[in-house]
């Protein structure tokens, strides 16, 4: 899996793909108003900018040269004068005109990238949302969050310094050049001599930075990954003793990503100065001839001759940028294909298009289910449940034993319909949940989890998970009950202590409980239970006991557990192995039994422990 993400990071595609800028324009469409009117100051921006060496010709040509001739009358200096004082004022007038135009193109293009950036990331993001759990099997979070992040700010660079800049770019360009040709096309004709030149070097540097680059981007991946796997799991490195090899590799991995920058640095500090030395090269001709023609052909007026030296650069700084934006381009294409192959991504899991909406009281019934995780075109699926059938009436529970990848928990996200099965069928009351409205059959149900997840918020906010219309009354009374509401008014600000990253400032048996008190808080009729006590300890666990006969009174409950001793009350007890039905019945029938399950409980109780002894 990581080496896919690895080779996903390498592809850097086209820096223009007309079927990608074809998605991408409807995410501009509501924010026509800011294309057009940064079109508008994109134009006018240019324009200004072609305008003012005209006037400079014309300034020299007119007030500078009468000024500069001694023959000339007080009265035709006088006329000078006043005609510079207009030249300047206009020349003042159209700078402020285009610092304005920029302003208003640099502005409302960057106001569009970042709307249409805001509206791609709620997209995906909801999008990723409502994916089946089989998407999120297959691709690693570090991947998707980048692709909400990182990769959708890339794409709004085609919005705001992109195509439509570029465009602007290359009439500048065109518009210098034109204007050359027009003034003097002998003198032209230097500057048109350099395009090629600039071509080739752009062409160069474009191949040798779209390798470094693609480079850069795979060690940065692989630098991410390792990051983010040791500080995960700096518990192993503390207890073993590895702090200095870890950082050792994290050196070596670092060490590559600053040697591939270095190239990608040296690419673009090679390629500037030369393509400025290009272009002084190209002035100092335009210099040189310019000089000879006024000189020695007298073709060519001082006026001119100056609007040529202005109109070089001006022509030559959009070529550079242009080269600039193509890596941006690039990055914001390969972003896009990305952020579009995670939106063409269909939901294996959706609504039917007339979907029940039943009142459910909390009867589960499996009919001959069978399930795989993935169906191969050839062969037989890797089954793990097989022909699997069981029935809960409502309000009773119902606890699966069974060993590691038996189908326990495969059961409980087929009953939330996490996935669809392959053959036969999952009822709710008599309903088939394909049938259902998903969001309807989940309001149904309360998880509670082994590894309990906790938000960045309070504990209030982690209770009912942004439910308002669950009142602090409510959450106060359900965390009385599972016996949270103790500990939870000795934290520093009670309810509304702020929780660390994933709880880590609580224990586990804590988080546990504040797990129960989120589930009771929405008062379910289902609740389903995963290993939920296996992480607290023997004190917290007879709290739980007491807590989970009030929060299962009424309610529909299946529990996963590996401690047989949380499952002896149980109205039911389905024992799995290998993804097929073994035993089935009370915990009393099944010791009777002398099967699968009564070797489990008399591994876990070998000893003479209370439960073995309470049971014989």
């Amino acid at each position: 899996m990581a080496q896919t993400y690895h080779d996903d990071d390498e592809f850097l595609g086209k820096a223009y793909d007309a079927k990608l800028i074809k998605r991408l324009i409807p995410y501009a469409r509501p924010y026509l108003r800011l294309v057009l009117f940064g079109t508008v100051f994109m134009l006018l921006a240019a324009g200004c900018e072609l305008m003012i060496p005209l006037i400079v010709r014309d300034t020299v040509n007119g007030p500078f040269i009468v000024l500069g001739k001694e023959a000339s009358t007080e009265a035709a200096k006088q006329e000078a004068w006043t005609h510079l004082g207009w030249f300047s004022f206009g020349f003042m007038g159209l700078v402020a005109v285009q610092f304005l135009a920029r302003f208003g193109n640099t502005y409302l293009f960057q106001k569009l990238g970042q709307s249409a950036v805001l509206d791609l990331r709620q997209k995906t993001y909801e999008h990723i949302q409502s994916l089946p759990l089989r998407f999120f099997d297959r691709n690693p979070v570090g991947r998707l969050v980048t692709r909400v992040t990182s990769d959708v700010e890339a794409i709004g660079e085609v919005f705001a310094s992109g195509l439509v800049q570029l465009a602007g770019d290359a009439l500048t360009v065109i518009g210098a050049l034109a204007l050359m040709m027009m003034l003097n096309w002998k003198l032209g004709l230097f500057v048109v001599g350099a395009i090629p030149v600039m071509a080739l070097l752009t062409w160069i540097f474009r191949g040798r930075a779209r390798g470094a680059f693609r480079e850069m981007r795979v060690k940065l991946a692989v630098v991410n990954s390792f990051l983010n796997e040791t500080i995960q799991g700096w518990r192993i490195t503390r207890i073993f003793g590895t702090e200095k090899q870890m950082a050792e590799k994290f050196d070596e991995r670092s060490a590559d990503y600053r040697d591939s920058t270095y190239r990608t640095v040296f690419n673009f500090s090679l390629f500037f100065p030369i393509v400025e030395i290009a272009g002084t090269v190209c002035v100092m001709l335009v210099v040189w001839y310019g000089t000879y023609s006024i000189l020695e052909l007298k073709t060519l007026d001082y006026g001119t001759f100056f609007a040529f030296f202005l109109y070089t650069p001006m022509m030559f700084r959009p070529i550079r940028e242009m080269s600039e934006k193509y890596n941006v381009l690039q990055s914001a294409m390969a972003s896009a294909e990305r952020i579009f192959r995670i939106l063409d991504t269909k939901n294996e899991v959706v609504d039917p298009a007339e979907p029940k909406k039943p009142s459910l009281t909390g009867e589960i019934e499996f009919r001959n289910v069978w399930f795989a995780y993935s169906t191969p075109e050839d062969g037989e699926p890797e089954w793990v449940l097989r022909d699997v059938s069981f029935k809960v009436p409502a309000g009773q529970s119902m606890a699966l034993v069974g060993a590691t990848g038996s189908g326990k928990t495969t059961i409980i996200s087929l009953l939330m319909r996490f996935y669809d099965i392959q053959k036969g069928s999952i009822l709710i009351d008599g309903v088939d949940v394909r049938e259902m409205d998903k969001a309807h059959l989940r309001e149904a149900f309360s998880l509670v989890l082994q590894d309990v997840f906790l938000f960045a918020g309070t504990v209030l906010d982690n209770i009912r998970l942004g439910h308002e219309e669950i009142s602090r009354e409510q959450v106060e009374k359900a965390a009385e009950i599972v016996h949270a509401h103790n500990f939870i008014k000795s934290l520093r600000g009670g309810y509304d202590a702020e929780v660390a990253e994933r709880g880590a400032t609580f224990s586990a048996g804590q988080r546990q409980l504040l797990a129960f008190a989120r589930a009771l808080a929405f008062n379910p009729k289902i609740l389903v239970l995963d290993e939920a006590t296996s992480n607290i300890d023997s004190e917290t666990e007879a709290l739980i006991q007491d807590a989970l006969k009030q929060l299962m009174e009424g309610r529909t409950a299946v529990v996963v557990a590996h401690r047989l001793s949380t499952i002896t009350d149980s109205d039911n007890i389905l024992v799995l192995h290998k993804g097929k039905v073994v035993e089935q019945g009370t915990h009393q029938q099944l010791l009777q039994q002398g099967g699968r399950y009564a070797k489990l409980y008399q591994l876990q109780f070998a000893n003479g422990s209370k439960a073995e002894t309470k049971a014989g």
